[in-house]
């Protein structure tokens, strides 16, 4: 197999729009499709890790800068991806008052243990249909609050989040030089 280069543009287009677009979309199937997801659960991790990573193409610090370098860059990230890049929906959940605050009660849970606080709640296009939930809104479950999260609706407005990211570096609006770099070395067997 031959190495692949590619640059962080690249990376935004084949990675998340690309490769994550297929985990959610299967099959050739599009935004606004509804149907039944396999392992739909699985599917909010690259989600979640990818808002992670396009705060850091965002920033003007080192990709490989740590919490021992910036204590809060990590948080930081995160929340200058959701201010920044995504729809105006979700900045109140950029902010550390807010009671669903992302980092601590989706990113941090969903990437040290593999689910999202209690007080948020996953779920599909179909599933929320036929439930007559939205994504992003609360509901009142006899336990407790929920805000839900639709998978395919979370993933379109990461989508659109990383295509806005590619027009700022394309375009000049963003000037920490980040996305012409190559930055991920992958295999691609089509090329072997």
């Amino acid at each position: 197999m031959d190495k692949v280069t590619l640059s962080i543009i690249d990376t935004l287009k084949e990675i998340i729009v690309g490769q994550v677009g297929e985990l959610v979309y299967p099959a050739g199937k599009k935004s606004p499709d509804v149907f039944q997801q396999t392992a739909a659960y699985i599917k909010f991790l690259p989600i979640t890790a990818c808002i992670e990573f396009m705060g850091a193409c965002y920033d003007e610090q080192p990709f490989d800068t740590s919490r021992l370098d910036k204590p809060n860059i990590v948080e930081t990230r995160f929340n200058t991806a959701l201010k920044n890049l995504f729809d105006k929906a979700y900045h109140p959940f950029a902010k550390a008052d807010n009671a669903y605050y992302f980092y601590m009660n989706l990113r941090n849970p969903m990437i040290h243990q593999l689910r999202p606080h209690a007080g948020i709640a996953f779920t599909t296009r179909k599933e929320s249909l036929e439930d007559k939930t939205e994504h992003l809104k609360v509901i009142n479950n006899s336990e407790k609050d929920l805000l839900i999260l639709v998978l395919e609706d979370f993933y379109d407005d990461l989508r659109i989040a990383a295509e806005r990211l590619i027009r700022f570096f394309e375009n000049g609006t963003l000037t920490n030089k980040k996305g012409e770099n190559a930055f991920l070395t992958i295999f691609d067997p089509k090329s072997a």
